[in-house]
């Protein structure tokens, strides 16, 4: 029987979790499912690749894996078995069968995440695994004006983190969107593919601007200059969720 290859959306939270890479005594995303396969399958499975390695704290609503197994099993008994042995905070939310040539990260044409902000002078116990709490009020004027900045191709060198070490700092980024529901704030942003820790510091950039202390020529210097020296407010992970993968 030839190998069959699979693409598994996920979605977790990831409060629960050392983040989605497998760490030797840690738990994590990518080895609680590789432990979910293991047992479906009755042998060692692992993953090929994800979408993209979430950190921990960041939590996925459409995160995207392969696999490649040797199984007469249909999918809708893969997605159940899985469901089955995963803890709870983690779940397959869909299975389909793909060509060989299929990898979840290089064929990915776009991502979306979106960074939730409670902005209220009360936090919300609800939303506290999900959202970051800003108490002081923001203004949603300069957050869109700071948001429209970063569209478009730039090297983001001055926006990852100072441990990257990814040799193409350029990234697209198609749209960026602010948006206020009552006290809550969805900053919403696609791109071609994200540096690490991206974009928790295009969300505290924006925090920033939504203070009042950066001003648009700011943000722009920073882009210009492509370094992290003059660092500035780095978003908390919890606030953060993977949305959308693009095929």
């Amino acid at each position: 029987m030839p190998e069959r290859n699979f693409k598994l959306t996920l979605e977790y939270d990831g409060a629960a979790f050392f983040g989605f890479q497998r760490q030797p005594g840690k738990r994590t995303i990518q080895s609680e499912l590789e432990k979910a396969l293991s047992k479906l399958f009755n042998r060692r499975t692992k993953i090929k690749a994800a979408s993209g390695r979430t950190d921990t704290g960041v939590h996925a609503v459409h995160q995207v894996v392969h696999i490649g197994v040797v199984t007469a099993l249909p999918v809708r008994r893969i997605q159940a078995g899985l469901n089955y042995y995963l803890p709870q905070e983690a779940a397959v939310r869909e299975v389909s069968e793909v060509p060989s040539d299929f990898h979840a990260r290089f064929s990915a044409k776009s991502k979306v995440y979106e960074y939730r902000i409670w902005n209220d002078p009360v936090r919300s116990p609800l939303r506290a695994r999900h959202f970051l709490h800003v108490p002081r009020p923001l203004d949603i004027a300069a957050m869109k004006a700071a948001a429209k900045i970063f569209v478009g191709k730039h090297d983001f060198s001055g926006f990852c983190s100072t441990n990257s070490a990814v040799r193409n700092p350029v990234r697209r980024i198609s749209r960026f969107t602010v948006v206020k529901r009552g006290s809550e704030i969805i900053l919403r942003v696609r791109a071609d593919g994200f540096l690490y820790h991206m974009v928790r510091n295009l969300a505290g950039a924006l925090i920033e601007s939504g203070y009042g202390r950066l001003k648009p020529e700011d943000l722009k210097k920073f882009l210009a200059a492509r370094s992290r020296k003059n660092a500035f407010f780095s978003a908390p992970a919890h606030g953060l969720s993977l949305v959308s993968v693009t095929y």
